[in-house]
């Protein structure tokens, strides 16, 4: 197509240049102008929620902290609004740290952070004894496709709504891994953390469920079923 330079020196396909002073009548201007006021109230919305949902986080004593959007090599992964995480505190007053310092779409975080204040964290101390203070959790956020599988849809981790555990750490200095659970007693804590997964989470996947998740527990929010009702939970 030949291209022809406007007033302002870019280059202008013939055919726009045509209808250039058309594009200039009332009608399409007010349209326009609504078109732009519409995506700046979406945008504005948008940091309010994420700003209400941070706020969220730091009432729960979950330091955190907003970050850039990462880096999104595969057209399908976005995260709508990134945080990551380093720790939580429980009732009790103890502090969960998480090392890996896993970046997460916010309300995916509150979900998770309240799982661990809720349920992994009151029942380690119940269950083995000795108080949860830290969890290997990975990175959290990674756009890749489900399993690594080339060709496959998109993980939930490549929208920041997955995050997997592999080893829980205790204030004594056990560590529970996930895939090996050294006695009968952490085979029922682990057990049950996963049963009652699903009260948080869709989807709720670890070892014996595929050769993917052998060796840790693996958690989402992504919509199953025609109603976005049904819940994995293997």
């Amino acid at each position: 197509m030949r291209l022809g330079v406007g007033s302002q020196g870019r280059l202008r396909p013939p055919l726009l240049r045509a209808l250039a002073p058309r594009l200039r009548t009332p009608l399409v201007v007010a349209l326009v102008l609504l078109s732009q006021a519409a995506m700046r109230s979406s945008t504005r919305a948008a940091s309010t929620e994420t700003e209400a949902c941070f706020a969220h986080l730091r009432e729960g004593q979950v330091e955190a902290q907003v970050v850039a959007a990462p880096p999104a090599p595969l057209a399908d992964c976005a995260i709508a609004a990134p945080v990551q995480l380093a720790s939580l505190r429980l009732a009790n007053g103890e502090i969960v740290k998480l090392p890996d310092h896993p970046i997460l779409d916010c309300a995916f975080a509150a979900t998770f952070t309240e799982f661990v204040h809720d349920l992994v964290g009151p029942l380690g101390a119940a269950i083995l004894g000795s108080p949860v203070v830290a969890l290997a959790t990975g990175p959290g956020y990674e756009c890749r496709s489900r399993d690594r599988v080339v060709g496959a849809k998109p993980s939930a981790h490549g929208k920041g709504i997955a995050i997997d555990l592999s080893e829980i750490v205790l204030a004594d200095r056990r560590r529970i891994v996930i895939a090996h659970p050294a006695s009968a007693v952490e085979e029922v804590f682990v057990r049950t953390i996963r049963r009652g997964a699903c009260g948080w989470f869709t989807t709720v996947l670890g070892p014996g469920s595929d050769a993917a998740h052998a060796d840790h527990l693996h958690f989402d929010s992504l919509s199953h079923g025609a109603n976005d009702n049904y819940r994995i939970c293997e």
